[in-house]
């Protein structure tokens, strides 16, 4: 299953973005600032601008739920990623600060971490799904990386209202990457 397939399943997305822009990887003093500030621009200034647009229709509406999809390297380090954990970490702060800010309004805002996903970013970062699982599956203590059916279902129950006392909250759907 695609995302575009998942969005109209479940009631049609406007447009299917990116969730992360793609990062070069290299340390601080080998990544250029043009490079980190447009990471910064798609991950963590597009959450905002998406925000800022959706809000004030959810508050006519009554209430509503945004979902970000951040990543398991908001909690861990990963080398040579300094834009991309930086601004996924920021992400899971940003939802908290709208999740506190829009309660009142019965906007509940979530992000969702997955761990590695087989998806066409991750084909392009390691050149294969193959070699992407060849690095990734041993990472991961379930000893894979994810389908995109697994963190589409994730994002689904924080769509719904079995998630209703969630807000300010981050999804870890990451194979237990974290754990170890």
């Amino acid at each position: 299953m695609d995302s575009h397939f998942f969005c109209e399943k479940i009631g049609g997305c406007p447009a299917i973005r990116p969730a992360a822009a793609p990062d070069p990887s290299g340390t601080v003093l080998e990544i250029e600032p043009e490079t980190f500030e447009q990471i910064l621009a798609v991950n963590l200034t597009g959450a905002f601008l998406a925000a800022r647009a959706a809000i004030p229709a959810m508050q006519r509406r009554g209430g509503g739920t945004i979902i970000f999809i951040a990543s398991q390297l908001a909690h861990v380090a990963s080398a040579g990623r300094p834009a991309y954990c930086a601004s996924k970490g920021g992400l899971v702060q940003f939802a908290r600060v709208l999740a506190v800010d829009h309660a009142a309004d019965n906007i509940r805002v979530n992000t969702l971490s997955p761990g590695g996903v087989a998806t066409v970013r991750l084909e392009r970062r390691y050149g294969s799904l193959d070699n992407a699982r060849a690095v990734l599956d041993a990472k991961h203590p379930l000893g894979r990386i994810a389908e995109v059916e697994e963190i589409a279902r994730a994002a689904l129950f924080l769509a719904t209202e079995q998630s209703s006392f969630m807000t300010g909250a981050d999804l870890l759907v990451d194979g237990g990457y974290c754990a170890v």
